[in-house]
């Protein structure tokens, strides 16, 4: 894998340097900044180290930086709920609702809970994780108390320009019944999500779709995530954000758009080095184009993700 052109490695020390400078500005004044990771975990391993070190420690090297953005999205890879019973699979996840405390001090505002993991305490808490994330002032994405619903792309607008975030998940879910008339992520066809694509492109000025899949700690994007990320762009989006390998996938230029295939994790607990290499992708909106884009290492040590320096900056191949 390598940086594509357009992605300028070089630039990532200035745009960090400013971004600690002033880091309640837009990296791009008069425009509108934007930065997206990987899955964030806040359970196993993860959740030994909040309970250790408290709610916040997952994002105390990163918080400044994600701030200094005015989008910011991850994928919440797990629900944040007192209620339900784990499902019937191997892993299931899920976070105390105490810890949004952490989240709302963490940079990100955007929420994607379009994945495998957001049923696996029931749709109770998956009702009940979009009402915590709402209710405290962030964009959820990708869910809802249908398929209609969560299928729907999700519409923002900042500094007079307006975005349409979309998310899906296009594996089956373990350990509970797919449902079109309950509480579910996303899980359109193809030809649904390009219906909905074409839909918003005629509503904002920018269209970025989520998707939550591949495989698993591959490392290339399969043939069926490239035909699904290409004809996304061809029918109206404008960024492609991948996740749910785990590792990194690489990016690709695709007339004029960006496809992040995969971006890794984020905050995660996972051993290997492969799982702990990540990265931020960033970039700004304006003039009806995507501006500055640009892409920062990342290493997660102790399930906490840092900023790369050194010899991991030089390791880790985007």
């Amino acid at each position: 894998m390598c940086i594509h052109p357009g992605l300028n490695k070089a630039l990532i020390s200035l745009i960090l340097l400013l971004s600690l400078i002033h880091p309640d500005r837009s990296l791009a004044e008069g425009k509108v900044s934007f930065c997206a990771v990987g899955d964030i975990l806040l359970d196993r391993g993860v959740r030994k180290m909040i309970e250790k070190n408290g709610v916040d420690y997952p994002f105390e090297r990163t918080a400044k930086y994600i701030h200094s953005h005015d989008l910011a999205f991850c994928n919440l890879e797990c629900p944040i709920s007192d209620k339900g019973s784990p499902v019937s699979k191997i892993y299931t996840f899920r976070g105390d609702r105490a810890f949004v405390e952490g989240l709302k001090r963490s940079g990100f505002n955007i929420f994607c809970l379009a994945n495998n993991h957001t049923l696996d305490y029931g749709r109770e808490a998956l009702l009940e994780t979009k009402e915590i994330l709402q209710e405290n002032g962030f964009y959820t994405v990708g869910v809802g108390k249908n398929q209609i619903e969560a299928s729907k792309g999700r519409i923002i607008e900042i500094k007079g320009v307006t975005f349409a975030f979309l998310a899906y998940v296009t594996m089956p879910l373990e350990g509970i019944a797919y449902t079109e008339d309950l509480p579910v992520p996303a899980q359109a066809d193809i030809e649904e999500i390009l219906q909905e694509i074409r839909r918003m492109r005629g509503l904002v000025d920018f269209v970025i779709a989520s998707f939550h899949w591949g495989v698993e700690s591959s490392p290339f994007p399969s043939e069926k995530q490239k035909e699904y990320a290409h004809l996304a762009i061809d029918n109206g989006a404008d960024l492609v954000i991948g996740h749910h390998p785990h590792v990194i996938q690489g990016i690709e230029r695709y007339k004029g758009k960006f496809i992040i295939y995969s971006l890794g994790n984020f905050i995660f607990d996972q051993k290997n080095r492969e799982g702990r290499e990540t990265f931020i992708f960033g970039c700004s909106f304006g003039g009806k184009k995507i501006l500055s884009p640009y892409v920062i290492p990342v290493m997660i040590e102790e399930c906490q993700p840092r900023l790369a320096f050194g010899r991991d900056y030089k390791r880790i191949e985007i």
